[in-house]
């Protein structure tokens, strides 16, 4: 395929152009880094109108991730420059509801779901029903309770979009893909008129599945990922490859493998959450004010051209795109345990809203501790079928940087995701489409 035999032939500049890249300084994991963010009960703030630049950042840079923090620090060779592109301009906070169908299972089941230690020394979530299930996290476990929240977080019964991704390699080629994405939720469904748990679904929370439609070499490779209702269970990877019209299930040790060539692992499914909590050490560093892009313009946000794709920091959301806000987020580390064995990642820590229970970003750090990439989900609330504007996982532009490979990837919708009644009836057959049964019907 065209993107994975770019990839290998850069990969002896990679053992020379990373030499000196390593030799820059690194940030490393360190709590306090956490610690110094601006504390979501504090009366510090951001005024609405503020511009922050190169010039100033460094008097905000307490309420920004640590992503942005390692692009504005000069530190590695993505580095924000002077230019406008890298003007983040600061609007109002601006609360986001929950869907109706939402607040109501909450309030119906609240209580019911517990939190029970494994082998592994993480915790399982056993009860859940519908709603939010921990609406209010605390005590010593509110990181988990958390993390479980945005695991179940809300997503429509179904919904579509097409992606215009693009791969950005370290001397800033651009190969574009063009992907088909459906999301079915197949279980604790939050839906006027729908079953909470329909016969179809038991076993399985929700499948995701990607279709490529261009480059033309690489037409139909579909990639279906089902994640297992029970958190203690791998989500299970079946992938239908054109050269050979047939579909092949992943190891469930591929979790660190790339998403469709792409800088995302198959653990980073569903913004990030599609990992196995139970066998990670959860703790929560605190509730935070955090600048982060949710009310972003549409449709400039849905345009390619508002992404600063050739800049010295790849598709970095010009002001075009919209205004960041201050979020008071749940900050939340997950280090692996030792019965996950080798892993990709030292630490990931996520940045969770809230109000939806939506992630919004993530730093990943490496197996030595180094920061290693910065994700980031701009979203802006979108109108649903029961007429609800909310936000929810998988449905947004989504850019992943990856800081010690110089790699980007960045998937932008193309518009706003369809649902129910704007999908075709035979996408709309769950039964069928969200199972691996359904990866032999391609190519016929």
């Amino acid at each position: 395929m065209r993107l994975k035999l770019s990839y290998s032939l850069l990969a002896a500049a990679v053992l020379t152009f990373g030499i000196a890249g390593a030799a820059q300084a690194q940030m490393k994991y360190d709590p306090a880094n956490y610690a110094a963010m601006v504390p979501a009960d504090s009366t510090e703030s951001i005024p609405p109108g503020t511009k922050i630049t190169l010039q100033n950042w460094q008097q905000y840079r307490k309420f920004m991730p640590i992503g942005v923090q390692a692009m504005f620090s000069q530190q590695y060779p993505f580095r924000a420059d002077s230019s406008p592109d890298f003007t983040i301009e600061v609007g109002p906070t601006v609360t986001i509801p929950m869907a109706k169908r939402l607040r109501e299972d909450t309030e119906k089941y609240a209580g019911q779901t517990k939190l029970r230690k494994v082998d592994s020394g993480g915790y399982t979530a056993e009860g859940y029903v519908a709603g939010v299930p921990f609406p209010k996290p605390s005590g010593d476990l509110a990181g988990v309770q958390a993390l479980y929240n945005a695991f179940y977080g809300f997503i429509p019964p179904i919904y579509r979009y097409l992606t215009k991704t693009s791969l950005v390699d370290r001397f800033h080629n651009i190969f574009p893909q063009y992907t088909e994405v459906i999301y079915w939720r197949l279980s604790h469904i939050s839906d006027p008129g729908m079953p909470v748990n329909p016969p179809y679904g038991k076993g399985y929370l929700q499948t995701a599945r990607y279709f490529v439609l261009s480059p033309e070499q690489t037409r139909y490779t579909t990639q279906l990922a089902q994640q297992p209702d029970d958190p203690e269970k791998v989500q299970e990877i079946y992938v239908f490859l054109p050269s050979l019209r047939r579909s092949l299930r992943l190891s469930s040790a591929a979790r660190c493998s790339p998403i469709l060539g792409s800088d995302w692992v198959q653990d980073d499914n569903s913004d990030g959450m599609a990992f196995q909590i139970p066998n990670f050490n959860v703790k929560l560093l605190g509730q935070k004010k955090i600048l982060f892009m949710v009310h972003a313009y549409s449709p400039a946000m849905y345009d390619n051209q508002n992404y600063a794709l050739h800049s010295s920091v790849p598709a970095f959301p010009t002001t075009k795109v919209g205004k960041w806000e201050l979020r008071n987020v749940m900050v939340v580390d997950t280090s692996p345990l030792p019965a996950v064995g080798s892993y990709c990642y030292g630490h990931k820590v996520g940045y969770i809203d809230p109000d939806t229970w939506t992630q919004l970003g993530w730093d990943f750090y490496d197996v030595n501790q180094k920061f290693w990439k910065f994700n980031m989900i701009p979203m802006t609330p979108l109108r649903i079928e029961t007429g609800d504007e909310t936000t929810f996982h998988s449905a947004n532009v989504d850019i992943m940087w990856d800081f010690q490979n110089q790699h980007v990837t960045a998937s932008n919708v193309d518009a706003p995701p369809q649902f129910a009644s704007k999908i075709s009836a035979d996408l709309r057959d769950v039964a069928t489409w969200a199972f691996p049964g359904s990866l032999s019907r391609i190519m016929k």
